[in-house]
C-alpha cells in the first residue's frame, strides 16, 4: 500500500505529489468497518431516569424548541452542498469517470472558504465561542454518559452532545487545512481571478509537495467524517436532530428526553441562565456549562 506520491522534478530532484489514492480507499474501508461494527455492537441505553426538574421550568419550556435557526439551516446545506461537490470532483475522476470537474472544483472550494469566514464572523458577533468550547471535567462527564448503558438525566448534555462537539473540531480542523491549501493550490489553475501560475507565491517544489500532502489529508478525512455523519443522522435514536435541521425545532417532549434544561435554557428560563431550581446539575460544575450550550440561530 502506497501513503504518497512521489516524482521527478525537471532538475531529477524526487518531491512529494501528493497523497497516495490508496488512502482514500482505507479510510472508506475504516469507515465502512466502523459504522457496521457500530451498529451491530451499539448497546441499546437502559430505562432512563425521568426528569426530575420544578414544574415551573416544564412549564415555562414551549412546545417547539428552536435549536436551528434559518440561517444555521440555510449555512448548513450550502456547506453540505459545496462539501459534496468537493468530494465528487476530487475522487470519482480517480475511478475513471473523467468530466471537466477543475472549475467545479475550485469553484465548490471558494464556496467552503466563504462558508468558513461567514461562521466565524457569526460567531464571534453572536459571542459563541463557548458554545463548543467543553472543559476537561465536562469533557469527563460527556464521556462516561456517552458509554453508559443507563443514562443519568444530570449527565445529559445541553444542546450538544459529546459526539457533536467532536465532529465539529474535528470537522473545522479539516475545513481549514483544506480551504488554506486550497486557496494556495488555485494559483496552478485558470480562474475568475487569474491565470494559471504555479510561481505566483514563490512556492518551492518540495513546499508544494507539503501543500498536495497536507491537502489531500484534509481531503480523505472529509470521507470518513462525512460517512460517521451520515451513519449518525438516519440513526433512530439521533433523527430527532437530523429533523430540527429541516424544520428549525424540537419537540417540547424530545428537549426533555435528550437535554438538560439547566445546561441549555430556553423559553422564559433562557433569562435566568442556569438559576433552575436554584442550584446546577451534576456535573455540569462551575466551567459555565449553561454559557457553552447557549442557543444559538
Amino acid at each position: 500500500m502506497e501513503w504518497i506520491r512521489i516524482a521527478s522534478n525537471p532538475w531529477g530532484d524526487q518531491v512529494l505529489i501528493g497523497l497516495a489514492w490508496d488512502v482514500a480507499w482505507l479510510v472508506v474501508v475504516l469507515g465502512a468497518l466502523f459504522i457496521v461494527g457500530h451498529a451491530a455492537l451499539a448497546k441499546k441505553k437502559g430505562a432512563r431516569e425521568e426528569p426530575k426538574y420544578p414544574p415551573s421550568v416544564v412549564a415555562a419550556i414551549p412546545a417547539q424548541v428552536t435549536r436551528h435557526g434559518k440561517s444555521a439551516r440555510y449555512s448548513h446545506w450550502v456547506l453540505a452542498a459545496a462539501t459534496f461537490a468537493l468530494l465528487i470532483t476530487a475522487f470519482v475522476p480517480m475511478l475513471g469517470l473523467q468530466f471537466p470537474w477543475i472549475t467545479i472544483h475550485w469553484i465548490a472550494g471558494i464556496v467552503l472558504a466563504a462558508y468558513v469566514v461567514y461562521h466565524t464572523i457569526d460567531t464571534i458577533a453572536r459571542m459563541s465561542w463557548g458554545s463548543m468550547w467543553v472543559s476537561i471535567g465536562d469533557s469527563i462527564v460527556r464521556t462516561k454518559n456517552f458509554f453508559a448503558r443507563t443514562e443519568d438525566s444530570s449527565r445529559r448534555p445541553g444542546k450538544w452532545g459529546m459526539e457533536n462537539v467532536v465532529f465539529h473540531h474535528l470537522t473545522a480542523v479539516a475545513g481549514v487545512a483544506v480551504v488554506a491549501t486550497g486557496i494556495l493550490m488555485m494559483s496552478r489553475v485558470d480562474t475568475w481571478f487569474w491565470s494559471a501560475d504555479p510561481y505566483r507565491w514563490a512556492i518551492t517544489d518540495a513546499n508544494w509537495g507539503l501543500i498536495f500532502v497536507i491537502h489531500g489529508v484534509a481531503s480523505v478525512s472529509f470521507i470518513g467524517l462525512i460517512m460517521a455523519h451520515l451513519y449518525f443522522a438516519v440513526r433512530p435514536d439521533k433523527f430527532w436532530i437530523t429533523k430540527s435541521m429541516f424544520r428549525g425545532w424540537i419537540t417540547k417532549e424530545e428537549y426533555l428526553e435528550h437535554c438538560n434544561p439547566e445546561r441549555w435554557p430556553v423559553g422564559s428560563e433562557a433569562q435566568g441562565q442556569g438559576q433552575m431550581g436554584g442550584a446546577r446539575t451534576a456535573g455540569a460544575g462551575a466551567s459555565g456549562s449553561s454559557r457553552m450550550d447557549r442557543a444559538r440561530d
